[in-house]
């Protein structure tokens, strides 16, 4: 097929990953085409099977091959490279936090999604595979047609409730609401806790669209830097004693842009402020799963007295399945019933059928422990093909799907990012990142796409150019 150079510097992963995608582009290999084994390769090219995993992997993320479970590996039957059709039907997006959200949720194969918040279609369909609405047929569960009851499937909220009792969470299943997603509870607890006009710390960078969800409700916000081992102390006390809060929105864990994790000593500074100023600890924990090891959350610690916890499946099952909940005292989870009957009735008794198959049976536990060790390996790649054009990373290196990376002063972002667009490549800015659009000169990068050679080629001229 092609041989490997030994005298090269490039890794041999690399060389693979770059001789199958130049024998697709060039039409040496068709779409539906299928590709040697991993046996096969390793033996043809003298190298370990290993090396050929990590690089079907990587092609695989990148839609240049689609895996077939039983079958090995295909060239996948869509496009590598073209306009952003889709996008440019709509004319332009700009570069605003709703923009953003809009190009992340396109689907489109043809982009090099390195500013996206999901991981590869691949890689969620082998969670959630379609034979598991063969089985939800054929299974005693709830009838996925029937309504859902208006608190969540009693059976999920259960799993849920198991799940949380793992990580330390006194939590049962009457502790639980599922919603649609993360978003829908930020949206439920904003409407319950807070009023125009109030104060409401959020992280600074954190998270683009919740700032959007709580400015629509006209409170003001108040930044508190986050930094790698949790928010900045004296910055957070800071504003408790001039603005006197009425909720901190946080991620303990893998922390959206930058991958860090509060320390446990952050987390009982920030609970005991909480008590001393009276204001709700809103724990986002979408991301906590792709922790590795002994965790500390908000949760754990309060005993749901001041924190609430919201976590989600939609990132790592997928992004059509908008089944996320929230873990709160009894007297909030009542109030957030009456919400969710207000807004949208009740649930779906389908998707929380999917995800209460997907908990069952550890077939969810495995996935994360895969994607874990995938993302760690492609963050370790990605981070030095980003390097090797000129992006500067700190040296914590964080867990999970993002890196937060800074562009040289001289490079004016804002053009990067349409320039960038018109090679169909979506980056993400980092001053959507930020309630007070600081982090000018910041980008967050999805590892699961940001080894891409089109994208590391493009920042390295763009920057080089700058």
């Amino acid at each position: 097929m092609f041989e490997l150079r030994r005298d090269s510097h490039q890794p041999l992963v690399d060389q693979i990953c770059e001789r199958v995608t130049q024998l697709v582009r060039h039409g040496q290999l068709a779409a539906g085409t299928r590709v040697p084994s991993i046996r096969k390769l390793a033996r043809q090219v003298g190298a370990s099977p290993f090396t050929v995993v990590d690089a079907y992997d990587r092609l695989v993320a990148r839609g240049v091959l689609e895996s077939r479970a039983g079958r090995g590996f295909f060239v996948t039957r869509r496009r590598l490279s073209a306009p952003l059709v889709d996008v440019e039907a709509l004319g332009d997006p700009g570069t605003d936090a709703l923009a953003l959200a809009r190009l992340c949720m396109a689907n489109s194969a043809d982009i090099v999604a390195a500013g996206s918040g999901f991981l590869p279609e691949n890689w969620l369909l082998e969670a959630a595979s379609s034979a598991l609405l063969t089985r939800l047929a054929r299974s005693r569960r709830a009838q996925p047609w029937l309504p859902c009851p208006a608190q969540g499937l009693p059976e999920l909220r259960e799993q849920i409730a198991a799940r949380l009792v793992q990580h330390g969470i006194a939590a049962g299943a009457a502790n639980i609401v599922t919603t649609y997603g993360a978003s829908q509870a930020f949206d439920l607890l904003a409407r319950i806790l807070l009023a125009p006009g109030d104060a409401v710390l959020v992280e600074d960078p954190g998270y683009f669209v919740l700032f959007e969800q709580l400015r629509a409700h006209h409170v003001r916000l108040i930044a508190v830097p986050r930094h790698a081992n949790g928010p900045d102390l004296e910055a957070l006390e800071a504003a408790c004693r001039a603005h006197r809060p009425r909720a901190f929105f946080m991620q303990t864990l893998v922390h959206n842009p930058t991958g860090y994790s509060a320390d446990p000593a952050h987390c009982h500074r920030i609970l005991s402020l909480a008590e001393q100023y009276g204001f709700a600890v809103v724990e986002d924990d979408v991301y906590g799963d792709l922790y590795e090891g002994p965790a500390v959350r908000l949760a754990q610690i309060d005993g749901l007295r001041h924190a609430v916890y919201v976590g989600s499946y939609t990132k790592l099952i997928g992004p059509s399945l908008r089944v996320g909940y929230v873990a709160a005292d009894a007297a909030l989870i009542s109030q957030l019933v009456e919400r969710k009957v207000l807004s949208v009735l009740s649930g779906s008794t389908l998707l929380e059928c999917f995800v209460s198959e997907v908990l069952d049976g550890g077939r969810y536990k495995r996935h994360v422990e895969q994607t874990r060790a995938r993302l760690a390996r492609m963050r370790r790649d990605a981070r030095a093909a980003l390097e090797s054009a000129g992006i500067v990373f700190d040296a914590v290196p964080g867990e999970g799907m993002f890196l937060w990376g800074r562009v040289p002063d001289a490079a004016p972002v804002d053009e990067l990012v349409r320039r960038a667009r018109d090679h169909s490549i979506l980056l993400a800015r980092g001053s959507l990142f930020s309630p007070d659009r600081g982090c000018a000169q910041w980008l967050r990068f999805n590892v699961a796409h940001s080894n891409s050679p089109p994208l590391v080629q493009f920042l390295r001229e763009a920057l080089r150019a700058a």
